[in-house]
This record gives structure tokens, C-alpha cells and sequence, in this order.
């Protein structure tokens, strides 16, 4: 109790204090009567008597008494406080909820939501006849999540022989650190199928598809070929990419930190949407004829490639395009660059002779000559001073021959005479008027334009030059093309590769076709087309190519390759050609045959007009066209060509392109 008293407060502790003075006087008083009394010796308190000092009494706090005013003011600042702690929480709260709600929500999907592609299926690839030419198979894509990868060295083991992959390779990819990778793509079916009764923890399968080729190299470099990405790499792949690959679709899918679907979670699947179906021109049994009979030649006269082109005159159809060496589309990663190449779009080479074809159109058309008229062929020609002559291929004294002639036996002399008559600024307009310089429009990708110098940058010698085609060059697309138009009528068409398409619901559209440019009259189309059936009779340069059922109109070529490390050309190296069409009054097929370098035999009509004979002949019948020759009208197919003209030619005349 005397505790609790003392923890009163100051005044409850004053009176207690005052209370005990007097008998803490009153011990002192006895203790000290005590002490007198034994003589004064000291007696030694008990502990249990001990007293604290006595204390002085606290002075009272005077407290200030509290006014009105002050705690007003406190509340006033409180108050404006939380005000302003209520603004700042206000504040952020609308910049996470509304302006940054959605770069937040975003940030949230990424870290849960992922979104798998299903690739849309690609469109087919029909020749002209509805045959596949390029169709989507069903495939497999295997991934893994190497978070859920529990043996990450037997997982390795067990998919290593079904998907072609190595053991090591797999056992790495599994370590990544991210939440997915893909493992194989576009593995066939089975296989992926495989993977999947394995049951293997963090291994995926999903559907997929795979480009196929069922007629394996038949037309590849036209066709072309699919990356692994489902996009079109080269040939009409890549050309209409955008039509065949349809729209892909997708599947969204929530997941957890650790990559596992989340059961109850979101889940969206948008399926893709097929791509369109294409038509080609191409007629597949033609492709295959016009390949064979390429690849044969090849071989027989040791040329380093070659390639020939099939078109339709009228409409600029091409109905084969071969190349060689070619390559396999379904397994392109094998190949050169060299045999992926579709080098008759691509590169380009001096046509020769073949090209005499513009002089001869240029001429007549300009009334320069007629068929009959009379050319003086000298042993040479001396076009310009300070520059070699021009020869013919084999010497001769000098010969008056009719302008058929002239054209029939490939007459270099005979054909610049001419074109001095036709004069450069008309000739050079001529062969700009047959599209040398510009790329046809063909549908496929890497077109050369071919090269063409500018008429007011020609020499003296470019008249002559170019007048028998070693002042130009050109692709073997752009010679169909020219011998078209003589097939034509003088109505010059672009060549085309896409006769229509199929969308998903099966409706066929068909393509649209190029501007048609009349180049020489009608007139001058009927008679040029006369002269060269002379290039297949009898004493002309072409004899090989003649048909025994169909008349033939067409010309033989056989240029120089120039040098690619500086002027003049390869010695030895030449370019044989022959380009024609059939029949040659009613026209339905224009075929160009090149072969670059033969090793045995150099002529075109040597090496390559056989090979038109067969592929035209081939191809007039495929088309049903019925025969205009009669027995007693069949050419003569065994006798010995002349040589072309433009062998040798000027040696310092200027190389296409070069100063």
C-alpha cells in the first residue's frame, strides 16, 4: 500500500512524506537516547530498518493553459496532411489503373499468356491439265519445355533417333534457359506421332505441314521451294507467296511460372486459314519432254548448262521452262547455287545470229529490203577505220544473194550491209521496240533485263555488232518472247506463268493478262516468217530442226562467250542456239533452245536444233495440232546445216556493257 501511495501523484506524495516525519524524528530520538546511554558507542542499524533519504517536494508544473486558436491550427495542418496523402495515393492509383493499365495488363499476359502459330495449310500448285505439281503434306513439329523436363540425358536418348537429331544437340536445347524451344520441324507424321506415344514429360507435339514435290526435280527451278518458316524462297513459291500461304492461325494458351498449362486458366484456338490454289501454264508432260531431251543434249555435246523455253505466241503462255543442272525442291538444302539458278530468267548471254531476226523485221518493216532483193556479200567488211573486218564463217569471194538468203545462210557481211542501209538509230530502236533492255514481266523472282547499250552511246562498230547480235545481251525468256511476236503477227505479249487461281471455297478466277505492243506490222510478220522457213531447208543453217508433219520457221545461233576478266572473248567458248516456232503459218508453240559452251560441236544447228525438233514435235501434238506438211512437203531433216554466220566475228569489236 505504501507502493501504491508513492506512485501517486506530486500531491498525494507531499502528504504521505509529510505523515511519516514524525516518527522518523521519533527513531531518531531514541536511537541517539540509546547511544548516549551506552557510553557513546555507535549502534549498527538493521538492514531491514534503512530508510531512504528524505525527499524535497516536487514544485508543481505550472501548465500553460490551451487556447481556441492553437487547436484549430492543428487541425487545420492534420487536415491538409491527409489531404495531401489522400491526393498522392489518388493519383498513382489512376496512373496504375488507367494510364498505365494497359502496358501493365500487357506486361501480365507476358508473363503468363503465350501464343503458339498454327500455320495456315499452303495453297496447291496445279499445271495446266490440273496435275499436282506442289502440295502440303501432314507433318510434325516436336518442342520441348525444359523446365518440365524431368531426365534431360534420357529424354535426349529416346527422341535422337526419331527426330534425325543428334543426341548432344537435342540434350542442349533442353538446357536453355527459356520456357520453349522447338526441338524439329515439319518431321513426317509417323514419327511425330512417335514422340508422342513416348509420353515424355516436357515434350509437345503439334500439327503441322510440309512442303512436298511429287515429281521431284520436274520443273524445280520454276516452282522453287519452301523454308522452314512456311515462306516461299524461290520460283513461283516466292513470286505468289502471299497468295499460297494463306492466313495462319493461332492458340492462346495461360500458363504458369513454370511453363504448365493452367487447367482452369485461358485457352483460344483461331484456326488458320487455307491459301489459294494456283494454275500454272505449264503442262507437265511437256516440262518432262523438254528436260529430257535438254539433258540429253547436255550430256552428248558436253555442255556446261543449257536451257529451253516452250511458249504459247498468242497469249504468252510459257509452257515449259527446263534448266540444267537442276536440283531436287525436296531436299534444296543439298544443292548449288549453280542448279537452283532458273537461268533462263537469270543470266544472260550474246544470242548471235538469232538475233539477226530484229535487223531482218527492222528492214522490212522500214521497206530498207524485200525478200528478193539483191545484197553484195564482199570476202569482208570494213565497217570502220581502225577496227578488224567482219568475216562470215567460211571464206568466199564475193556473191550477190537475194535478203532471204542472206538470212537463210546466216550471213554476218550480208546482214550489217543491211543494217548500214537501216541505219543505228533505227535498228537500235527496233531491238528496244522487241524489249532488249527491259525485263519482260515474267512471274518470277530475279528477272535480268539484259543489256542493251544506249543508241547514243554507240560506235561505228556497235551498228555492226549489233546487227548480228554480239553487241547485245539478253535472256533466253526475252528471245522466246521476240520470236513470238514474228509468230504473232508483230504483236509482242508478255510472257506469263499463272494461268489462274482456286480460293478455299473452290472458285476459279482467272489471271489477268499483260499489255499486248504491236512491234511490225502484219505484213512484215508474214513475210519475215516466209524468210526464216528458208533457215530449215535445204542449204539453210537449220536443217536439223525441221519437222516431218509441221512447217518450221526459225533461225540458228552461235555466239561468242565473252571474257568476264576483261575484252574480247573466250577462245573456244561458244553459245549454240536455235529458236523457232510451229507450225509456221498458223503458229501454237514457240520453243528457244540454248546450250552454253558445248565441248563437242559449237553450231546451233548442230547441237541445239535437234533438240527443237524433238521438243516441238513433241509439244504440237500434246496440243492436238493437226499436221499441214503432206509427204511429198517433208523437209529434209538429214542433210548437213551450213554453219552459222557470226563465227568468227570482229575481234575488237566492243563487248555489251563494256568500254
Amino acid at each position: 500500500m505504501q507502493q501504491g501511495q508513492q506512485r501517486e501523484g506530486p500531491a498525494g506524495r507531499g502528504s504521505a512524506q509529510s505523515a511519516r516525519r514524525p516518527a522518523q524524528a521519533r527513531g531518531s530520538t531514541q536511537a541517539r537516547g540509546s547511544g548516549g546511554a551506552r557510553g557513546g558507542a555507535t549502534a549498527r542499524p538493521r538492514a531491514q530498518s534503512a530508510r531512504p533519504a528524505p525527499r524535497r517536494p516536487a514544485r508543481p508544473v505550472r501548465r500553460r493553459p490551451l487556447r481556441r486558436g492553437d487547436s484549430s491550427r492543428r487541425l487545420l495542418v492534420l487536415l491538409a496532411l491527409t489531404m495531401v496523402a489522400f491526393l498522392a495515393i489518388s493519383s498513382r492509383l489512376v496512373v496504375l489503373q488507367v494510364l498505365d493499365a494497359p502496358s501493365l495488363d500487357e506486361a501480365a499476359a507476358k508473363q503468363r499468356l503465350r501464343t503458339i502459330e498454327l500455320p495456315a495449310v499452303r495453297g496447291r500448285i496445279f499445271d495446266r491439265n490440273g496435275d499436282d505439281l506442289a502440295l502440303s503434306a501432314q507433318a510434325r513439329t516436336v518442342y520441348a519445355q525444359p523446365r518440365l523436363v524431368v531426365d534431360r540425358a534420357g529424354t535426349a536418348r529416346k527422341l535422337a533417333p526419331l527426330l534425325g537429331v543428334p543426341a548432344k544437340t537435342i540434350s542442349a536445347r533442353l538446357a536453355a534457359k527459356t520456357p520453349w524451344t522447338y526441338l524439329a520441324r515439319k518431321i513426317p507424321a509417323q514419327r511425330g506421332d512417335a514422340v508422342t506415344r513416348l509420353g515424355l514429360p516436357g515434350i509437345g507435339v503439334l500439327g503441322d505441314t510440309m512442303r512436298r514435290y511429287p515429281s521431284g526435280a520436274l520443273a524445280s527451278q520454276v516452282l522453287g521451294f519452301v523454308g522452314d518458316d512456311g515462306s516461299g524462297l524461290a520460283g513461283v513459291e516466292q513470286r505468289y507467296d502471299q497468295l499460297l500461304r494463306g492466313h495462319a492461325g493461332q492458340m492462346l494458351l495461360e500458363q504458369d511460372p513454370g511453363g504448365r498449362a493452367i487447367p482452369q486458366g485461358q485457352r483460344s484456338v483461331e484456326p488458320g486459314r487455307p491459301g489459294n490454289d494456283l494454275v500454272l501454264t505449264i503442262d507437265q508432260e511437256l516440262q518432262y519432254v523438254a528436260e529430257r531431251e535438254l539433258a540429253r543434249a547436255v550430256k552428248q555435246y558436253q555442255a556446261r548448262a543449257g536451257s529451253v523455253v516452250v511458249m504459247a505466241p498468242g497469249s504468252g503462255e510459257i509452257l515449259a521452262i527446263a534448266n540444267m543442272p537442276t536440283f531436287d525442291p525436296n531436299r534444296f538444302g543439298t544443292s548449288s547455287d549453280q542448279a537452283r539458278k532458273n537461268r533462263a530468267v537469270t543470266d544472260v548471254y550474246e544470242p548471235g545470229s538469232t538475233n539477226k531476226v530484229i535487223t531482218a523485221a527492222a528492214a522490212l518493216d522500214a521497206g530498207v529490203v524485200k525478200p528478193a532483193s539483191s545484197i553484195t556479200v564482199p570476202p569482208e567488211l570494213q565497217l570502220c577505220r581502225g577496227v578488224h573486218a567482219f568475216h562470215d564463217s567460211h571464206a568466199h569471194g564475193t556473191e550477190e544473194l537475194a535478203f532471204s538468203d542472206v538470212v537463210a545462210r546466216s550471213s554476218n557481211i550480208g546482214t550489217i550491209t543491211v543494217a548500214k542501209k537501216l541505219g543505228a538509230r533505227r535498228l537500235a530502236r527496233a531491238e528496244l521496240n522487241f524489249g532488249y533492255g527491259r525485263r519482260t514481266g515474267i512471274d518470277l523472282p530475279g528477272e535480268s533485263a539484259g543489256i542493251l547499250t544506249p543508241a547514243n552511246d554507240w560506235t561505228c562498230a556497235d551498228l555492226g555488232t549489233n546487227a548480228i547480235g554480239q553487241g547485245v545481251a539478253v535472256t533466253v525468256v526475252q528471245m522466246a518472247r521476240v520470236y513470238a511476236a514474228v509468230a504473232n503477227g508483230g504483236l509482242l505479249v508478255q510472257p506469263t506463268l499463272l494461268r489462274g487461281t482456286v480460293d478455299a471455297r473452290g472458285r476459279y478466277k482467272a489471271a489477268e493478262r499483260g499489255a499486248v505492243k504491236r512491234v511490225v506490222s502484219a505484213a512484215t510478220s508474214r513475210t519475215l516468217t516466209g524468210i526464216l522457213e528458208g533457215v530449215v531447208r535445204e542449204g539453210g543453217t537449220g536443217t536439223k530442226a525441221a519437222l516431218r508433219d509441221w512447217s518450221v520457221a526459225g533461225k540458228t545461233g552461235t555466239a561468242q562467250v565473252p571474257n568476264p576478266a576483261g575484252r574480247g572473248y573466250l577462245p573456244g567458248a561458244y553459245v549454240a542456239s536455235f529458236i523457232g516456232f510451229a507450225p509456221a503459218q498458223h503458229p501454237q508453240a514457240v520453243v528457244a533452245v540454248v546450250l552454253d559452251r558445248p565441248a563437242k560441236g559449237a553450231y546451233g544447228g548442230v547441237v541445239a536444233a535437234p533438240v527443237f525438233r524433238e521438243v516441238t514435235g513433241y509439244a504440237l501434238r500434246r496440243l492436238r495440232v493437226p499436221p499441214n506438211l503432206s509427204t511429198s512437203d517433208d523437209a529434209t531433216t538429214s542433210s548437213t546445216p551450213a554453219p552459222d554466220g557470226d563465227v568468227p566475228r570482229a575481234p575488237g569489236a566492243r563487248q555489251p556493257g563494256r568500254q
